[in-house]
Order: C-alpha cells, then sequence, then structure tokens
C-alpha cells in the first residue's frame, strides 16, 4: 500500500464522511429541491437575489456530493493494524516530549481524512507523521517545527480507537 497518492481512510473516517454524505443527499439535496421548486413558483425570478443565493448553495451542495463520492470511490480503509510493531498509518503514538517531559498522543491519518473527515490528528504527510512513520516503541525522533527541533520518544502504539 503506497501512503503517497492514495486515499487511506480509518474505518472510523470512512464511515464518518459516508453518513455525511448520506445526510447532504438524503436531507439536504431533498430540501434543496423543495427550496428551489418554490422559487420557481413564484414565477419570474430572474433578479430575484432568493433565486441566485439558492444557486449557489445547489452548486456548492453538488460539490460536495460530488467530492464526498470520489473521495469514498478511491479510498482504501485501514481495517487492521498494517505493522503492529512499528508506527503506520491508523495507529495512535503516544510521544514524550524529551525537553519538557510533556506526553502527546498523534493519531497518523491521512490529510483527507484530516481535512475532510473532520478529525484531529497529524497528517502522514506531516513534518511529524513523516518522522513517526515506520519508528518503533523506544525510538527518539527529531521533527523540524515552526518553534524549532523536538525531540519525541516513543512510548507507545495502537490502533486509533473508534469514535462514536
Amino acid at each position: 500500500m503506497s501512503f503517497d497518492d492514495d486515499i487511506i481512510l480509518t474505518r472510523a473516517g470512512y464511515e464518518k464522511l459516508q453518513r455525511e454524505l448520506n445526510l447532504l443527499i438524503q436531507v439536504e439535496a431533498s430540501e434543496m429541491a423543495e427550496r428551489m421548486a418554490e422559487i420557481r413558483s413564484e414565477g419570474d425570478f430572474a433578479q430575484d437575489s432568493a433565486f441566485f443565493d439558492a444557486m449557489t448553495d445547489k452548486n456548492m451542495l453538488d460539490e460536495r456530493i460530488a467530492f464526498l463520492q470520489h473521495i469514498l470511490n478511491r479510498a482504501q480503509i485501514l481495517e487492521d493494524d498494517l505493522d503492529p510493531d512499528s508506527a503506520t498509518p491508523g495507529d495512535r503514538i503516544t510521544v514524550q516530549d524529551m525537553d519538557t517531559g510533556e506526553t502527546f498522543d498523534f493519531d497518523l491519518i491521512s490529510g483527507v481524512e484530516l481535512a475532510y473527515g473532520k478529525r484531529r490528528g497529524v497528517s502522514l504527510k506531516s513534518p511529524v507523521g513523516q518522522a513517526l512513520l515506520g519508528k518503533k516503541v523506544g525510538d527518539v525522533v527529531e521533527v523540524e517545527v515552526p518553534d524549532g527541533k523536538v525531540r519525541y520518544k516513543i512510548l507507545s502504539m495502537s490502533l486509533i480507537p473508534d469514535e462514536t
């Protein structure tokens, strides 16, 4: 499985996007159709700002539906931990900052899931994500972040728990 160009989603991320798509198609598209029918029934709407606003909203809805369909059709779903001994997409990595002693959890997910699945985590392509990929418990990684270089020791890793 390539992590560069593929759309990789956790099962929870996939299901979240699928729920959004279903809501858009089953509820919002129906409401939009009713709104458009109501505007059309009022007669001459060539200069009506409500019509143009509705058309803009409909176009945005159609684009979001098409985008979600594209993502879900191309997605590779992570069902299992690809490698339980090293950091892979779909893992929650617990690290300790070697300078401050603070601990953090990083969920390794694709940028698509992060941006469009509205989940928290760290992108596989981000500096932190890239530094963690393939590492094992006990490894220390050094990462350039906006505030400078940080060193993290990997304390544990597990699959990201499902969100409900």
